[in-house]
């Protein structure tokens, strides 16, 4: 049975900020490691005059846990790209395929059929290892320095107004996860001017957590800066979206998934921690 998705959630408000390029998306009821790679100098961000928002992850299935605001934005006319840094190769998930080539395209085909239940663009893949963005980061060659490098690209070409990627927690500690997360902040924290919003997705410290996401991460309320609202065609997007991912996860767990996130932790309001100040 599935839950409605109506329910908003009883938490402290948020004061309107002008400067967030997602406050049209926000309550509708009212309304680290440090990588030693080297950054390239970014010229400021533009701003839109609505949400162009990229979302860089590590793998397949991470746009996941923020889907309902991807869906939404694109819903209300935004642009929305998805990277995914690796495809996600190594699996295991509930496949018996071998990891390699095979196992990557499938993913990727699955990722496809997500981003476009979530009405995103067509998704960019990066094809680097699963499980190796954070080996070796100090040499010249390593999958950091690349991954670095190809952060500062894409957002130089895309010049999006917001970003999402994974906290340095990396949600469960994952490595791919929080060298995702040193990658895309040491860019943009080395950006002169204007640069984009860049939002961590928050689970908050709650007394009653879900036990499922017993050692995921967790983040304090005072510390959480954006409470962005989704309807219910935007859980029904994630629904769909979730139902793609036959590799990763049986049929019971697809679609569990969305129903825990939406009625035990965001209940209306998917929540993010903001990195740094917004550029005025």
């Amino acid at each position: 049975m599935t839950a409605p998705a109506s329910a908003q959630i009883q938490a402290e408000p948020v004061p309107d900020d002008p400067d967030n390029p997602l406050e049209s998306l926000e309550r509708p009821a009212q309304s680290q490691e440090a990588g030693p790679a080297p950054v390239p100098q970014l010229r400021s961000a533009r701003r839109a005059t609505g949400p162009n928002v990229l979302a860089i992850v590590a793998h397949p299935d991470d746009e996941l846990f923020f889907a309902p605001v991807l869906a939404r934005a694109a819903r209300s006319g935004g642009k929305v790209t998805v990277v995914f840094a690796t495809s996600g190769d190594a699996g295991p998930g509930v496949t018996d395929m071998e990891p390699g080539a095979e196992l990557a395209a499938l993913r990727e085909e699955e990722a496809r059929c997500s981003i476009n239940a979530l009405g995103a663009s067509e998704p960019r893949f990066w094809q680097m290892g699963d499980g190796t963005l954070a080996v070796m980061a100090r040499k010249p060659d390593s999958p950091m320095r690349s991954l670095t490098l190809r952060v500062a690209e894409l957002i130089e070409e895309i010049e999006p107004n917001v970003v999402i990627t994974w906290g340095p927690d990396g949600g469960y500690g994952h490595s791919d996860h929080r060298a995702m997360n040193t990658a895309v902040t040491q860019v943009l924290q080395a950006m002169e001017g204007a640069r984009p919003d860049l939002l961590y997705p928050a689970l908050p410290v709650s007394d009653d957590a879900p036990s499922q996401l017993e050692g995921w991460a967790k983040t304090h309320p005072s510390l959480i800066t954006d409470r962005l609202s989704y309807e219910p065609r935007d859980l029904d997007a994630m629904r769909a979206a979730a139902n793609c991912y036959e590799s990763q996860f049986n049929a019971a767990a697809r679609a569990a998934l969305p129903e825990l996130l939406h009625a035990a932790v965001w209940r209306g309001n998917v929540f993010f921690r903001l990195a740094f100040s917004r550029s005025n």
